[in-house]
This record gives structure tokens, C-alpha cells and sequence, in this order.
């Protein structure tokens, strides 16, 4: 007669065996359900929707990050499409794009369209285009570009501008410092009202 503890030994034995096994499998299972969830058409189709239908593009795409001198950013549009095949360089649409979070330090800039090249991380805007700088400045500019490491902002002519009651034109206008630096130069002219004159002089 078999011993029941000898049986009870031989079960587990094979309960050692048997388990180890079945919790590969399930592991196995596991991992290649995950593989298949990373592979679903669900995120091709996002690329496909503007690789495979540049006449549609992308509605109200939206891009975040940080300059170098860590001034977050946000990117909005109401339309991307792709300038070539994949997704590197994009053309926007009715874009605004906003740098910086200090109220005294921001850049803002809008414009009807817009160009984003992966490669350099530049920004160039153009149509329409209105720029503001959170110290005061305003900008009407018929070409912007933005580095969108450094932050650095160039506007290209003919610019109008104005602060305050201070209004100038000049052929181009230089953003550096998150608007704590302006440089204003080719032809520039400048018309500074009497009025303002007048209140300098009282002030002295």
C-alpha cells in the first residue's frame, strides 16, 4: 500500500513544477498583449491623419516645452499639416504662441500662418502678425522667427511698433532676454508725441 504522505509529497512536487510554468505563460501572455496595445493602429493613425490626408491636417494641434534659459512655452494652432513626408516640418494655421510666465516677461506672437522646422526648432511666423512683449511693447511684423531653445525672437521689416505713446517703424527688431533687451535698427524712426515731450520736461 502506497503511503498517503508518500502522495502528498509526489503532488507537490509536481504543484512545484507545474506552477512556475503556468506563471511563464501568463507572463508571456502579458507581454504580448502590451506589445500589441503599443503596436495598435490607434497611434499610426495619428501620423497617418497627416502623412496620408495633408489636405486635412490636424485640428488645434498644441506643442509645449522649455527654452534653454527655462522659459516655458506653449504653441497653438488651429490647423497643422505636414511640409513633407513625416512629421518633422509642420505648416500651422491661425497660431499663437506664448513664451515665458512672468506677466512683465512674456512674449506673445499671433499670426494667420506659421512654418515649425524640427531640425533648428525654429518658429517663423507670418501673415499678419501681431507681437507683444509683457513690458509694454506692441509689434505689427511681416516675418517673425523664434528660436525655440534660446527664446531669441527676430522680427523682419517693414516692423511698426509702439510703447505706450511712443510709436516707430524700423526695418528690424531684436527680442533677447525675454523682452528685457530690444534692439530696434534699420531705418528706424521714431515719433514721440509733444505731449510726451512736455511731461518730460515738467518732470525735470
Amino acid at each position: 500500500m502506497i503511503n498517503k504522505d508518500y502522495i502528498q509529497i509526489n503532488r507537490i512536487k509536481r504543484l512545484k513544477l507545474i506552477l512556475p510554468t503556468i506563471a511563464l505563460v501568463i507572463i508571456l501572455i502579458l507581454i504580448f498583449q502590451s506589445i500589441n496595445f503599443d503596436m495598435r493602429p490607434e497611434n499610426s493613425n495619428n501620423k497617418s491623419i497627416i502623412s496620408d490626408q495633408p489636405e486635412e491636417g490636424v485640428l488645434k494641434p498644441s506643442m509645449l516645452g522649455e527654452t534653454s534659459s527655462g522659459q516655458p512655452f506653449e504653441l497653438n494652432a488651429l490647423k497643422a499639416s505636414p511640409l513633407g513626408p513625416g512629421l518633422q516640418d509642420i505648416k500651422l494655421e491661425n497660431v499663437s504662441i506664448v513664451i515665458g510666465v512672468n506677466p512683465l516677461e512674456k512674449i506673445s506672437i499671433n499670426s494667420r500662418s506659421a512654418k515649425y522646422f524640427a531640425k533648428s526648432n525654429i518658429a517663423i511666423f507670418f501673415d499678419d502678425i501681431l507681437a507683444k512683449t509683457g513690458n509694454g511693447y506692441d509689434f505689427i511684423a511681416q516675418v517673425v522667427n523664434v528660436n525655440l531653445d534660446t527664446g531669441f525672437t527676430f522680427l523682419d521689416g517693414p516692423v511698426k511698433g509702439s510703447k505706450g505713446d511712443i510709436l516707430f517703424n524700423a526695418g528690424h527688431v531684436e527680442i533677447h532676454e525675454r523682452g528685457n533687451k530690444i534692439f530696434i535698427s534699420s531705418g528706424v524712426e521714431l515719433i514721440i508725441p509733444s505731449s510726451f515731450l512736455n511731461k518730460e520736461s515738467k518732470g525735470q
